[in-house]
C-alpha cells in the first residue's frame, strides 16, 4: 500500500500473506503499517530509509532525513558505510521521529 501526503511525501507498507492468513488480515496489517507510519509525518518509510544510507555516503556534504524508526537495516548500513567510506553518520530522536545525519 502506500499514500501521498499533502506536502507530496509517498509513503509505503506492506504485509506477507501465508497459509492459513485470511486476506482481510493481510490488508488490516497493511493498513495500520501504513498508518503508523503516516501518523509521525516522516520525510520517507522505512523500506526507503535503509536504502538511502550508502549514497548519503558517498554525497560530499551534510545529508539529513527523518524516519519513524531506526530498523536493524538502517543500522548494518551505517556501520559498513562508515567502515567502508571513513563517514560519521549520526542519530538523534526528535518527537516521534529519528533525525538520521551523515555529516
Amino acid at each position: 500500500m502506500w499514500a501521498e501526503t499533502d506536502t507530496g511525501v509517498i509513503i509505503g507498507a506492506d504485509a506477507i500473506g501465508e497459509l492459513r492468513k485470511m486476506s482481510e488480515a493481510v490488508g488490516k496489517e497493511a493498513a495500520q503499517r501504513l498508518n503508523a507510519e503516516l501518523s509521525v509525518k516522516p520525510m520517507l518509510d522505512i523500506y526507503l530509509a535503509d536504502m538511502l544510507i550508502p549514497y548519503m555516503a558517498l554525497t560530499e556534504g551534510k545529508s539529513v532525513f527523518m524516519a519513524r524508526t531506526v530498523s536493524e537495516h538502517i543500522e548494518s548500513n551505517i556501520w559498513l558505510m562508515e567502515k567502508m567510506l571513513n563517514v560519521k553518520f549520526t542519530i538523534e530522536k526528535v518527537n516521534n521521529l529519528y533525525r538520521i545525519e551523515k555529516s
